[in-house]
């Protein structure tokens, strides 16, 4: 069965204060960086989840770097998971999907293989890191509790899934109008299974204008 890769780059980045996915490094689109490793991974087919007016742009950058393997370049949506539904629509019944934000641009493709490798036989994989701080539960002001750091971890894409079974999982999204921060937890809550493995430290988020400057020596022109 073959390998799908579905890279978000539809977010309207307003902790960032712009188009993140958009933000030029070395004169490269961060999404660009992201989308390189699945090019060089087993990853069969790529389709690429952008804004509506950006669309024409992706498909640019996408040949100025000879990507051959994205395949589709697909509408986003209102939220993320509105994206993931979207991008869903264009999968085949049975293989493997990984799902990546375009603002992780340090994944590397032997991270994505080790991903395709484990879903094979997990159907629902995800990584992660140890929270290295100490985390507290707070309402309001008033601190309720300390939380546990030895089992919590800071939960990475790309996560990778059979396709079949988030296809379940994502109808049950749309039939009871769930929300959730990324597609793991829609499968944990239509009960399926899902496994954790380490991740990588480098594999990190840009969210705000200050996380640039933790990769801007990582990206290699």
């Amino acid at each position: 069965m073959r390998n799908y890769g579905i890279i978000l780059a539809a977010g309207q980045g307003k902790r960032f204060g712009g188009l993140k996915q958009f933000f030029l490094i070395n004169n490269i689109p961060l999404f660009i960086y992201s989308t390189i490793p699945f090019q060089q991974s087993n990853c069969n087919e790529i389709f690429i989840v952008t804004l509506k007016n950006k669309k024409k742009e992706v498909w640019q950058w996408v040949k100025t770097f000879s990507l051959s393997k994205v395949k589709k370049i697909i509408s986003g949506g209102k939220e993320r998971y509105h994206s993931v539904m979207n991008a869903l629509k264009f999968l085949p019944s049975k293989g493997y999907v990984a799902i990546h934000d375009a603002s992780r641009p340090l994944i590397t493709s032997n991270f994505i293989n080790q991903g395709f490798n484990l879903v094979k036989k997990y159907k629902a994989v995800v990584f992660g890191v140890p929270s290295e701080d100490t985390l507290k539960l707070v309402c309001g002001n008033e601190v309720i509790t300390t939380l546990e750091r030895e089992n919590i971890y800071r939960i990475q894409t790309p996560q990778f899934f059979d396709i079949q079974l988030l296809k379940k999982a994502y109808r049950l999204v749309n039939r009871y109008k769930w929300q959730g921060p990324d597609d793991a937890t829609f499968l944990e809550k239509a009960g399926f299974k899902v496994y954790f493995f380490k991740g990588d430290k480098k594999n990190i988020k840009i969210t705000t204008p200050e996380d640039l400057r933790l990769i801007k020596n990582w990206l290699k022109k």
